[in-house]
């Protein structure tokens, strides 16, 4: 009898172990996705960036070309 319950604490405690480290496991792998999901909302692709950076180029060209031509005029006039 005293052997039943020393094999049914045992298992007890075994099964305890495993749900324990079952569950820590569960909730980083929960944590990660929500991180990665996050990511997705928060950040650009890549064409989006190359796009962007396209635009803002062509801003910076035609700021140029407003101040070469605002120099030109001054140096003529």
């Amino acid at each position: 009898m005293e052997m039943n319950y020393i094999i049914e604490i045992l298992l007890t405690a075994g099964i305890g172990v495993i749900t324990f480290f079952l569950k820590r496991t569960i909730d980083e792998l929960d944590t990660c996705k929500r991180n990665i999901a996050k990511i997705k909302e928060d950040y650009i692709t890549k064409e989006d960036f190359f796009r962007e950076q396209n635009e803002n180029h062509r801003k910076l060209d035609r700021i140029m070309d407003i101040l070469l031509e605002v120099k030109g005029e001054i140096g003529n006039g």
